[in-house]
């Protein structure tokens, strides 16, 4: 329903978990949390959430969680939305117009298919597996899915890997899709409690999120870092992490660096099977031809970092303050093997040129040599 003078919308929806949503915006209002929904009983201390939604400044979601023994087709009917909606507007000290654009009962499940692939056939997103809405989780995960069959079915296509490939579609994102529900689960308990305990850590941490901040996030879930394919078969050296202090695990998504003229440095990495060098520019023509030399490398990008405000190739980057160095905790002579999607392969304080070719055969579908 679009109003026909300048007002707020309201949008809700309730939940079978016990939890019902709302939304309505306001411009000079931040998301609020409330320990009490309208309506309910002072003993029930359920959350309401008040969030502005993404794709609109003028629409705004309100969560609430519907009290134990409520029934759904009162709560649901418009004049109950209408009523409670109001009230909590109130608690959050709105007072202006406001016009209901949707509401609905959701049910919060987690579920996924056994394998992600049928023959010629992959699944990805809600096809695949169904999350809770906690957290925006579902899309962010479906999303994932889809970049991640796309390159493996693109170099399969390409004649760039053998059809091998595809096989690890289902370890990686089932893999994803079972951690999400394990970060799910911790927001379902928060939203709909199943012990005392939990309730009363969810009472006190709503009532701290009235004027603290760090409480905050427990009522608003994300969840934010990419998965880490550590156990994917295309991650074969992960014993390797133990020589380093710190960096990106293998597995993990390369760190995204602000360079210093403002870029980033994986915009500086295309979108193919690539090998990242860092050196010193004295030793770096060395470590480069060490890397040409190792089999399967001949025809894999290699992007070098140069460790230092000089160096004699052009298409070297340059990192002078060792920012880049820092991220990965790189030295003279480290080698990283980059995914198509930046995640990593496998990396190495000093490179392995046998470890190296079984990693590169793995990313492609090949037989490990």
């Amino acid at each position: 329903m679009v109003p026909a003078a300048p007002c707020d919308r309201c949008s809700g929806c309730a939940s079978r978990d016990r939890t019902t949503r709302a939304s309505t915006s306001s411009p000079t209002s931040a998301w609020r949390t409330i320990s009490r929904p309208s309506g309910a009983p002072s003993s029930s201390r359920a959350p309401i959430r008040a969030a502005p939604c993404s794709f609109t400044d003028d629409l705004w979601r309100l969560d609430y969680q519907l009290r134990d023994g409520e029934d759904e087709a009162e709560a649901v009917r418009e004049e109950t939305i209408r009523a409670r909606i109001a009230a909590i507007l109130g608690d959050i000290g709105h007072a202006g117009p406001w016009e209901l654009e949707w509401w609905s009962i959701y049910t919060a499940n987690t579920l996924l298919l056994d394998d992600y692939r049928a023959g010629r056939v992959f699944f990805i997103g809600d096809s695949a597996h169904i999350v809770p809405i906690f957290g925006v989780r579902g899309l962010n995960n479906g999303l994932a899915d889809a970049f991640n069959i796309g390159w493996k079915l693109a170099y399969v296509l390409a004649g760039k890997a053998g059809p091998g490939l595809l096989g690890s579609y289902t370890p990686e994102r089932r893999g994803a899709t079972l951690d999400v529900f394990a970060n799910a689960g911790k927001s379902t308990r928060f939203m709909t409690p199943p012990s005392r305990g939990w309730r009363l850590a969810r009472e006190a941490a709503l009532s701290l999120a009235i004027r603290h901040a760090f409480t905050r996030p427990l009522a608003n879930p994300r969840q934010m870092q990419a998965y880490t394919y550590a156990e994917s078969p295309l991650t074969p050296f992960p014993a390797r992490d133990q020589e380093f202090a710190g960096g990106p695990r293998s597995g993990s998504l390369a760190p995204d660096v602000r360079l210093q003229d403002g870029t980033h440095f994986r915009s500086r990495i295309g979108d193919e099977l690539t090998i990242l060098l860092f050196a010193d520019a004295a030793s770096l023509p060395r470590h480069k031809a060490q890397v040409r030399a190792s089999p399967g490398a001949a025809e894999l990008a290699v992007v070098t970092v140069v460790l230092g405000p000089d160096c004699a190739d052009a298409a070297a980057i340059l990192d002078t303050d060792h920012r880049i160095a820092r991220a990965y905790d790189a030295l003279d002579g480290t080698v990283y093997l980059l995914r198509p999607d930046h995640h990593i392969a496998a990396r190495w304080r000093q490179l392995d040129r046998c470890e190296l070719e079984a990693a590169i055969a793995a990313c492609l579908g090949k037989e490990t040599p």
